[in-house]
């Protein structure tokens, strides 16, 4: 009896050790340093022009007094136009340098572009991510720092990769003070895809996720099944451009075509790039992303 009761104990204990890492994998990412940002998109050929652009760098107080690190880039074309500018919000494990490949798209059309780096990523201070919870708060927050230093009467334009996509989207519940929102590759429903990413890519029972959600509302106090971007669509008025690879083994093509199929109230667009995998549609074909994207733009300017 001694023995049974051992190994019930034993089990459960691994139970929920297991289940607390699945919880710490998610919202505890190993993230790239802002060097390893540098070099990944210089390989990748994103780089660009970025040496020679006039920048700004800035760091700011959120909502809850965390600090963000950002850049801003500052236009120098002659069509440059002091009131427009761009927000762009970059992926999990990424930095703002991964934002980089989306700044010729709008640097062409005279934007002013804030890159920023998300909660936990960058040169912000390490604690973990929330995976849209804090950071669609966050984005609201650069967002009011550009209106407190440019002008209450700029315009302004984001486009959101992979989390960034789904902070952008979740932001649209919040506030309605964009032009636009480019969605490129985001999730619909965080508990799908960790539901999938439990049993797909960790090869683990998908109970363990349920029992990890439990973790996360006793230690940070938020549930990622809760976590929804496609339920801040109903009502959202601004237009939306979703992008997405239709190859992507990350992230599913369905959570784009949910989202869109959520977008009940808002001009929208979807366009899935053949071939190229997560966060990838950009660079499988720069010039018709870049295509899709600027017409979008100019199309839904105010």
């Amino acid at each position: 009896m001694k023995i049974l009761l051992i190994i019930v104990l034993v089990v459960v204990v691994l139970i929920l050790v297991a289940s607390y890492y699945c919880m710490y994998y998610l919202l505890v990412p190993k993230v790239r340093s802002m060097e390893e940002g540098r070099i990944r998109e210089t390989e990748w050929g994103n780089w660009g022009d970025y040496d020679s652009y006039e920048k700004e760098d800035f760091a700011i107080k959120s909502f809850d007094d965390y600090v963000l690190h950002g850049t801003l880039v500052k236009n120098t074309l002659p069509n440059s136009d002091p009131k427009k500018f761009a927000i762009i919000t970059h992926g999990y494990t990424s930095n703002r340098y991964g934002s980089l490949r989306y700044i010729p798209t709008f640097y062409e059309l005279g934007y002013q572009i804030c890159i920023y780096d998300d909660r936990h990523h960058g040169e912000n201070k390490r604690c973990y991510t929330t995976m849209g919870y804090k950071e669609q708060h966050d984005l609201i927050e650069v967002k009011n720092y550009l209106q407190d230093r440019f002008g209450s009467d700029i315009k302004i334009g984001i486009l959101g990769e992979s989390l960034g996509c789904a902070i952008s989207l979740l932001s649209l519940a919040l506030t309605q003070d964009f032009m636009y929102c480019i969605a490129d590759c985001g999730y619909a429903d965080l508990g799908i895809l960790v539901d999938d990413l439990i049993g797909v890519q960790m090869h683990l029972p998908k109970f363990l996720a349920r029992l990890g959600d439990v973790w996360c509302r006793i230690i940070h106090g938020f549930s990622f099944y809760a976590i929804k971007p496609y339920k801040a669509l109903k009502d959202n008025k601004v237009p939306i451009l979703f992008i997405h690879g239709a190859d992507d083994d990350f992230i599913d093509k369905k959570h784009s075509q949910m989202n869109y199929d959520a977008a009940v109230s808002c001009e929208k667009e979807i366009h899935f790039f053949p071939g190229a995998n997560h966060a990838e549609s950009c660079m499988s074909d720069r010039e018709g992303y870049k295509k899709i994207a600027q017409e979008f733009i100019k199309k839904h300017e105010k």
